[in-house]
């Protein structure tokens, strides 16, 4: 449905930084490097590619049960500004939208040791 001729597999490794800013409110980086293997609709790799996915995320933390459980709504913005080597039909649809999202919605859940 979504008009891409197939699918892409991402393994990759980030980097996370957070930090308390005031009180239980939040704010947090992340970037992640991935290496993407693009597969044709028979699922057989037709190519491989790299991307760089970033994310800023600010939230609070809720904590529950005399501090052992926590949840924690955010809001977040990606970017990722590096995408090299889509094959081309994967590229055609790829452009068709921008490379950063806006206010996406986060819930985080722990538990407290």
């Amino acid at each position: 449905s979504s008009g891409f001729p197939g699918s892409v597999r991402a393994f990759g490794v980030g980097l996370a930084y957070k930090r308390f800013l005031w009180k239980r409110l939040y704010g947090q980086v992340h970037s992640t490097a991935f290496r993407q293997n693009y597969l044709d609709e028979n699922d057989e790799k037709i190519q491989s590619g790299f991307q760089l996915f970033n994310t800023l995320r600010f939230g609070y933390q809720l904590r529950l049960f005399k501090n052992r459980l926590f949840i924690e709504p955010s809001v977040a913005a990606t970017w990722w500004p590096v995408n090299t080597n889509l094959p081309a039909s994967f590229q055609v649809q790829e452009d068709k939208w921008r490379n950063f999202f806006l206010f996406e919605p986060g819930m985080h859940f722990g538990i407290n040791f």
